[in-house]
């Protein structure tokens, strides 16, 4: 071959080389640090200076809220993981999905909070914070969630506004500047009715989250402008004595009037201060901090791509989490964190199995973290439904994961479950559901829990009481309906404890007719089997020491629960029995009926088909017992 041809033929290989996508791991490697202050852990690619000043700039932001706040938690229980990168190129890396879509906005920044770890993603090339304005707006709702049910979104969207445009310096924070993109908002259009302020929620033609520059963020910034920083507002206590009146009542509209008196005239000295809120200047927090004291080291490869697998798996680039992951092992098949990237990353997927397999391997590379614990709890929980002795192993990793972080909600909330799913146990359930409530009040999901918990114990007023805060409180649809079916819970269980009231009054009346089953009906819906004949269900274990009951008949009723409590009513004869299961998803459904062709149908089909039912019995005295199986047939 010719040497010109040669070189045509190298040019053209090395143009198609260049044109090729690089991929992460082939990219130019740079020199990654991690920085530790007393509450963050800053992961950076743009130098140990750069690095330290991203880390203090967050330890002096808390410091707002925990000296302006004394009273307020200011500690989320959990990591805030910040990635401060060194360009644009760099947060692409991390934020691929910003860039993909053309003609979406590039960010200077995100937050992302999650069940396990919160997240910030940021680039340190930028003229001075109003790029991070995003980042400290959801930083500010999250400690929010750590000291309210559930704000009116006028006041959380406001409060995250006000604390979203400080400034942060060197030794101190301005914190209410004045962003003129509100101000121009303000003077160039109408107020929204300020009744109807108070009472929008997320369905109000007022309020969209997505449009961040709208009259409702920009009118809600300003009363909390003018509570914080109004001398007078600031002398009678305004905003303490609303969230006073609204945490006593949970009426918006009226704590808005007990507090700031008549609304109409609050109306106007509104209107009138958001023309020139000038005039009140800003407020400047004394921050004292040592950057130099924060320690400090050069970040391993193996636990940089470990990091990056969680981080993106917690903004669902799963595709990029897995390659993280495998990076991670391959550098350092010894590192617990890589082995939790795994497991979180299965765990996402529903995987649970192998969510467990890594995790157990975390533990098993003596992990220091809680993490391994918890979610391996959480897989074993969700593959299938524990037995009986398995759940003190579930109970006791859970309390592992509490021991090391007693801050962390969402241990104790599964550990309430975990409790609740026996009735020996059931007493101790309380105290670690009513622990997550009161770690993260802003959680429902914790609030929800706690009321299934009451439900299993009985405590049916109590359960009443607090699933109608949180119907009140529920703001997506998901949460409404998982709202009301609480309510229909609680409801259902009412009717069956009145009518059992009933059933036991009339029958001490009664001395010719006991409501009871008649004999040949009690030994059908009562005899006890033998689980090796249960269709496909042969190594099901029996609990210890407990009789195992089965009943046919016509299923009445059934609710679907994944994830919580719920119950099947059945008629045998002519009588009614009542059962119920602590997780739709651990209850075993098994079909003989050629009309299933081997498929068991949805909970939803389950009216009206004749079915065996295997059940314990239980204490609850308003339940026949607690399903271990249904068999369709």
């Amino acid at each position: 071959m010719k040497r010109a041809t040669v070189l045509i033929v190298l040019l053209d290989a090395l143009a198609a080389l260049l044109a090729a996508p690089v991929p992460v791991s082939a990219a130019k490697k740079d020199a990654w640090i991690e920085v530790q202050t007393p509450n963050f852990t800053v992961l950076s690619n743009s130098g140990e200076k750069e690095a330290r000043k991203i880390a203090d700039q967050f330890e002096q932001f808390r410091q707002v809220f925990h000296g302006g706040f004394p009273t307020w938690r200011v500690d989320l229980g959990k990591p805030l993981i910040i990635f401060a990168v060194k360009n644009e190129a760099s947060l692409r890396q991390l934020l691929p999905g910003y860039w993909e879509a053309k003609g979406r906005i590039h960010p200077g920044g995100i937050y992302i909070a999650g069940e396990d770890r919160h997240f910030v993603a940021l680039r340190t090339n930028t003229e001075g914070n109003t790029d991070y304005e995003v980042v400290y707006h959801e930083y500010t709702h999250a400690i929010l969630n750590l000291n309210f049910r559930r704000l009116p979104v006028w006041l959380g969207e406001g409060l995250a506004e006000f604390f979203g445009n400080s400034s942060i310096h060197d030794n101190y924070v301005d914190v209410g500047r004045i962003p003129l993109s509100r101000l121009r908002t303000l003077q160039e259009n109408k107020l929204i009715p300020i009744d109807q302020l108070f009472q929008a929620d997320l369905h109000s033609p007022y309020y969209n989250e997505e449009n961040r520059a709208s009259l409702f963020y920009a009118e809600s910034w300003a009363i909390v402008h003018y509570l914080l920083l109004d001398p007078d507002a600031r002398k009678h206590e305004l905003l303490t004595n609303y969230l006073k009146s609204w945490q006593d009542t949970g009426d918006a509209l009226g704590a808005a009037q007990k507090a700031f008196g008549n609304l109409k005239e609050f109306s106007q000295t509104i209107e009138a201060y958001s023309r020139h809120p000038l005039s009140t200047g800003k407020l400047t927090a004394p921050v004292h901090s040592d950057p130099k004291s924060y320690s400090s080291r050069g970040l391993p490869p193996a636990e940089l791509a470990a990091q990056r697998s969680l981080f993106f798996t917690h903004t669902q680039r799963l595709v990029e989490a897995r390659v993280a992951a495998d990076e991670a092992v391959q550098a350092d098949p010894n590192l617990p964190l890589a082995y939790e990237a795994l497991g979180l990353l299965a765990y996402s997927e529903e995987h649970y199995g192998a969510a467990e397999q890594a995790y157990s391997r975390a533990i098993e590379l003596h992990s220091t973290s809680y993490f391994p614990y918890f979610f391996s709890a959480q897989a074993r929980l969700r593959h299938n439904r524990p037995a009986k002795d398995d759940t003190p192993e579930i109970a006791a990793m859970l309390e592992e994961a509490i021991a090391m972080n007693p801050q962390f909600a969402p241990a104790y909330d599964a550990l309430g479950t975990v409790y609740s799913l026996r009735p020996e146990t059931r007493q101790k359930a309380l105290a670690p559901a009513s622990k997550a409530v009161e770690l993260e009040p802003g959680n429902l999901r914790h609030a929800i829990n706690l009321a299934y918990v009451l439900l299993s114990m009985d405590r049916t007023n109590d359960a009443k009481v607090l699933a109608q805060r949180i119907r009140d409180a529920a703001k997506t649809p998901e949460e409404k309906g998982e709202a009301e079916h609480l309510v229909e819970s609680v409801t259902s269980q009412e009717a069956y404890e009145k009518a059992a009231a009933d059933a036991t009054e009339r029958a001490e009346r009664s001395v010719a007719e006991p409501l009871t089953l008649r004999a040949s009906e009690s030994a059908k819906a009562m005899a006890p089997v033998d689980r090796s004949e249960v269709t496909g269900n042969a190594t099901s274990k029996k609990y210890a020491g407990e009789t195992e009951y089965a009943s046919e008949g016509t299923i009445v009723t059934a609710e679907c629960n994944p994830d919580s409590r719920g119950i099947v009513t059945l008629r045998v004869g002519g009588n009614t029995l009542r059962f119920y299961y602590s997780k739709l998803s651990m209850l075993f459904v098994a079909s003989t009926a050629k009309a299933d062709s081997g498929d068991t149908p949805a909970c939803k089909a389950w009216q009206g088909r004749r079915a065996r039912l295997y059940f314990y019995k239980t204490k609850d005295k308003p339940f026949t017992g607690e399903l271990d199986t249904i068999q369709f047939f």
